[in-house]
């Protein structure tokens, strides 16, 4: 095959050019065997270059088009290390880690973090004691001086409920975790009744705020209903529906919700009656008086959460006709 055939087939072989680029490549395709050649003026030589040539361009024409189908990986431009595979390679016996020590052993030697070369590591000498516990609630705690204080401000509103929301809309409280909880520092310093709903309080809080005429009551909130409270137009701007109000089905909830010392919620609701009640007749006229009592302060509190509801669906209207207005 001459150089010129030669360089028609290579030609042939450019996918997609033009015929002038064919051409142009066709032209330069024996100056390319040429100098491939090398310098040897041996035409013996240079026929064997134009006939290796010649036979990949055949195989190449036989083979078709190239396809992205048909490509291969190029192969690896640096070979792999291949160690302990024989004296002949010149890595075998101790695979270039020499005879015995810690560096020869698996693993290459290299001990695990904390290792001090045997002796008792740093953990060991000086351990802790205890654990963290997962499960643990974390609650932003608020003593009723600061309610004083925040009322005595103007920043919250004692004629209405006051809730997480309106803790944290006043800045009275910076972060919410897991709730609110009303603990009784400076309680004799708290003097304006408040009606609140929050998530905890303290036994002394609680006495401090119905003394001053004020009553309180810890609502079970999961974060979804906490932020449906506190944040009610996350979910109204994103097309959403407020989440009704959660119950705890934890058992450690449901035993304090339900403990009326605790001011739970839970506690306010009327139990069904089974079978009916028949008092003593010494126990009457004192078992009525504590009834009487019993049933004011459920009503106070019911009341209480009613209208801290109402406020919070009332915030969730205004928020949502503001966009729309």
């Amino acid at each position: 095959m001459s150089a010129s055939t030669l360089g028609a087939a290579f030609a042939r072989l450019s996918v997609g050019c033009s015929r002038s680029a064919g051409a142009r490549l066709a032209a330069s395709a024996p100056r390319a065997v040429m100098a491939h050649a090398g310098a040897s003026s041996s035409r013996q030589a240079q026929a064997q270059v134009l006939r290796r040539y010649a036979s990949s361009a055949s195989s190449a024409l036989a083979s078709g088009p190239v396809k992205l189908g048909a490509l291969s990986p190029a192969m690896p431009t640096k070979k792999r290390k291949r160690v302990g595979r024989g004296p002949g390679s010149g890595r075998g016996g101790t695979a270039t880690r020499g005879h015995k020590g810690q560096k020869a052993r698996a693993g290459n030697g290299k001990p695990v973090p904390g290792f001090e070369g045997g002796q008792t590591p740093l953990a060991r000498r000086f351990p802790k004691r205890g654990f963290v516990n997962a499960h643990a609630r974390k609650y932003v705690p608020v003593n009723v001086d600061r309610l004083q204080h925040w009322i005595d401000r103007g920043l919250l509103d004692p004629s209405r409920p006051i809730t997480a929301r309106e803790l944290y809309e006043s800045n009275c409280v910076h972060s919410l975790r897991d709730g609110i909880k009303i603990l009784g520092e400076g309680s004799q310093h708290l003097t304006t009744p408040v009606h609140l709903v929050v998530s905890r309080v303290s036994e002394s809080a609680a006495a401090a705020i119905e003394s001053a005429g004020g009553s309180v009551v810890a609502r079970y909130y999961t974060a979804t209903t906490l932020r449906a409270l506190v944040k009610p137009h996350t979910f109204l701007d994103a097309g959403k529906l407020l989440p009704r109000p959660a119950d705890p089905s934890d058992k450690r909830d449901l035993i304090y919700y339900s403990d009326p010392r605790k001011r739970g919620y839970l506690a306010m609701r009327p139990v069904p009656e089974l079978l009916p009640r028949v008092p003593s007749a010494g126990a009457a006229t004192e078992g009525a008086a504590v009834e009487a009592a019993a049933a004011a302060a459920q009503a106070a509190r019911a009341a209480a959460v009613t209208a801290a509801e109402e406020s919070a669906a009332a915030a969730a209207a205004t928020a949502a006709a503001a966009p729309a207005a």
